[in-house]
C-alpha cells in the first residue's frame, strides 16, 4: 500500500512544528486533520504522538497510525515516516543499500530499503561519512531482532577518496556478516545531467548515486580486499576495465536512463527490475 495520504493529527504544537518542517523540506505532500474530524476511511498514515494515542477512540484496518515519543531519536522518526510514506509501512525492514558517489568536494548517496528508493543525501564534509551511514542503519536495524542485508556500491571515479571510505565501511561494519561491497565503473554517471523537476534529489552526485545504484561491479570481500585496495591504487585503468564491462553492455541511453530514474524516484519500480531492464535481461 503505496502513495496513501499522510495526515498530521495532533494538538501538540511543538511535535506539529518539527513534522510540519521536516516534511516540507523533504517535500512531502501531508493534510492536517483536527482532533475533532473524523478518521478517513481510506489509506492513510496519520501522524501523532504517543501521548495522544487515546483519542483515537475508533481505528480501521487501512490506517496507519505512527506516534511519536520524545524519547524517541526525531530524525529516526522522520525516517520511518517516509519509508512508511513511500515504500510500505512494516514492522522491520530486511535490505538496506548506499549507493555512493565521491567527490572531490560533494560525497552524493542514494539509499534504498528494501529495493525501493528512499532518499538522496549530499555529504560536503568525509569526516561526516561513516556517521551518517551508521545513523542510518542504526534507524532501521534497532529494534529489528532480524540482521538487516547491507549493500554498499562505491563509485571508482575518485580512487584516493573511494579507497578511504571503503576502508571506513570495511572497518565499521567488517564484522556484520549481511553485507556485501562492491566497486562501481563510475564513467560518464558524473556527466549525464538528469534535472528532478520534483526536487526528489538535490544535487549531481545524487543522480550519479542513483545511476551508479544501477550498475554492477566487482566484489570486495575479506578474502580479496587487501589485494584489491593495492591493485587499485597501482593498476587503475586495468580495474575499471576488468571489474565492470557495463558501460558497453548497458542500455544506458540518455532518454531509457531518464526514464528509469524518474520511476525510481516515484517508487514506480525498485532497483533491481530497473538494473535488469538496463542490462537487456528483461523488458518494461
Amino acid at each position: 500500500m503505496r502513495n496513501k495520504i499522510l495526515y498530521i493529527r495532533t494538538e501538540n504544537l511543538n511535535f506539529f512544528y518539527r513534522i510540519n518542517k521536516e516534511l516540507t523540506r523533504l517535500n512531502i505532500k501531508f493534510e492536517v486533520l483536527n482532533i475533532r474530524d473524523k478518521l478517513p476511511n481510506v489509506p492513510s498514515i496519520i501522524l501523532t504522538t504517543v501521548g495522544e494515542i487515546h483519542k483515537f477512540k475508533n481505528s480501521y484496518e487501512n490506517l496507519i497510525i505512527l506516534n511519536y515519543s520524545y524519547e524517541e531519536n526525531f530524525q529516526h522518526y522522520v525516517l520511518k515516516v517516509l519509508a512508511a510514506y513511500k515504500i510500505e509501512y512494516k514492522d522491520y525492514y530486511s535490505d538496506l543499500m548506499f549507493s555512493i558517489d565521491p567527490g572531490t568536494k560533494q560525497i552524493g548517496i542514494a539509499i534504498f530499503l528494501d529495493d525501493l528508493f528512499l532518499i538522496s543525501h549530499t555529504i560536503y564534509d568525509k569526516k561526516e561519512f561513516i556517521e551518517f551511514i551508521d545513523d542510518k542503519v542504526n534507524c532501521f536495524q534497532e529494534s529489528n531482532p532480524f540482521l538487516m542485508k547491507l549493500e554498499f556500491k562505491f563509485g571508482s571515479g575518485v580512487l584516493p577518496l573511494t579507497v578511504e571510505l571503503l576502508k571506513e565501511v570495511y572497518d565499521h561494519f567488517g564484522m556484520n556478516k549481511n553485507k556485501k561491497i562492491f566497486l562501481i565503473d563510475e564513467s560518464k554517471s558524473s556527466k549525464t545531467k538528469i534535472k528532478d523537476k520534483k526536487k526528489r534529489v538535490r544535487t549531481k552526485h545524487e543522480i550519479s548515486a542513483l545511476i551508479l545504484a544501477l550498475r554492477r561491479g566487482k566484489e570486495i570481500t575479506q578474502f580479496n580486499y587487501t589485494t584489491i585496495i593495492k591493485q587499485i591504487k597501482l593498476q587503475e585503468q586495468n580495474f575499471n576495465k576488468d571489474s565492470n564491462k557495463n558501460i558497453v553492455e548497458l542500455d544506458e541511453s540518455l532518454d531509457n536512463l531518464k526514464q528509469l530514474i524518474d520511476k525510481i524516484l516515484n517508487n514506480e519500480i525498485s532497483l533491481s527490475l530497473s538494473s535488469k531492464i538496463l542490462y537487456g535481461n528483461i523488458t518494461e
